[in-house]
Formats: structure tokens, sequence, C-alpha cells
């Protein structure tokens, strides 16, 4: 009985060759196969890279954000009647936009410093927590929770509270600076928009001066 290799061998075609082009094909296919699954998981680790990079530089940027948050409301909800120049000095160094040229301006810092002396305003608070709550590549909103005990002339005994604000700092010049700052759904930025620096001396009745609620 012939066989199928006889019959091929008596056509003259070469047994071997068969063999070695079934060989070929089949190193040839666990090649494309081990490439293709090369340039899978080189994409997926590409990819994953890039994820990692953008978390790190998310994570960096909050961190930052954070720092410059607490700094801003910690100058803005600290300030003493002996020392009320200060306070908005610190203001301005620390906040940028519309809320830096409000306080940058002589005539607010007159009129705060003399509110601050005639109420014998003091106040003093420390950041009890602080989060990133929304963040993108120029800005970022930081809630916090503050404890503060504030006293005037007419409370000599300090009124002692906690405050959930928040603060919106963006990046000016490599660092980052508060622009907004408020609690609930007050913000700095409109209030100082709505009444802007008095032309005249201030009211002679004490009342504190604006700042972040």
């Amino acid at each position: 009985m012939e066989t199928r290799w006889k019959v091929w061998s008596d056509r003259g075609i070469p047994i071997p060759l068969l063999g070695l082009a079934a060989a070929l094909l089949v190193i040839a296919t666990m090649v494309g196969v081990m490439s293709y699954r090369n340039w899978e998981l080189s994409d997926r680790n590409d990819s994953l890279g890039a994820t990692l990079a953008q978390y790190r530089r998310k994570e960096a940027d909050c961190t930052a954000a954070l720092k410059a948050g607490t700094d801003f409301l910690l100058a803005a909800n600290n300030f003493d009647y002996r020392t009320p120049e200060e306070w908005t000095t610190k203001m301005a160094a620390l906040t940028a936009g519309p809320v830096h040229d409000y306080f940058a301006i002589a005539k607010v810092a007159q009129d705060n410093t003399e509110l601050i002396k005639a109420g014998k305003l003091r106040k003093s608070a420390t950041v009890a927590d602080a989060a990133c709550a929304q963040q993108a590549d120029q800005g970022v909103k930081v809630v916090a929770q503050i404890n503060e005990s504030t006293e005037n002339f007419q409370t000599t005994d300090p009124v002692k509270t906690t405050s959930a604000v928040w603060v919106e700092v963006s990046r000016d010049s490599g660092g980052w600076k508060a622009v907004d700052s408020g609690r609930g759904d007050q913000a700095l930025r409109s209030d100082l928009a709505a009444t802007p620096a008095p032309a005249t001396p201030g009211p002679t009745v004490p009342v504190q001066p604006e700042q972040p609620r």
C-alpha cells in the first residue's frame, strides 16, 4: 500500500523540505504571536507609565496647593490690633489676581489697620485639617477646617469656634497663590468686586475687616 509520503516522494517532492517548511511555519507563527504580545505589553507599560507620571504630578500639585492654601488661611485668620499693619501685608503677599490687587492698595491697608486698631480685634486660628477638593492643571480648591479664637473691645473673653472654609489657589510665577477664599457660598473675590476700596476714611464704628470666613 502506497502512503502519501511515498507518493509525494515519487513525484519528486522532497519530504525533508516539507518538514522544514512546516517547522518554519510554526516558528514564524510563534514569532508573530510573541511580537504582538511584546508590543501589547510595551504599549500597556507606556500607558501605565504615563498614568503614574500624571498621578505624581497631581500629587505634587496637591501638596504644593495645600501648603499655599493653609499658609493663606493662617495669615488671613490671625491678626492682632497691636500689630495691625502686618495683616494686609501678608494678605497681599500670599494672593494673586484681583484679590492681590485689592490688598496692595495703600488706602485699603490704611483702612484695615485703623479698623483692627479701633476695634481692638485679636484673632488666632489653626488649621485642623485640609484636603484638595477640586484639582485642575492651573488651579486647586482646598477645603479646610479651622479652629478660631476671636476677641475685640466688646468681647474680652475669646469666642472659640470651628469653621469649614475653602481657598482656591492658582499657579503664579512658578509658585502657588490664593485667588479666592470663603466659607459656604461666600467668596472673597466677589465681595471685593462688589465693594471696592473706599475713597474716604472707614466708619468710626469698629467692624472686623474683610477676611476669608
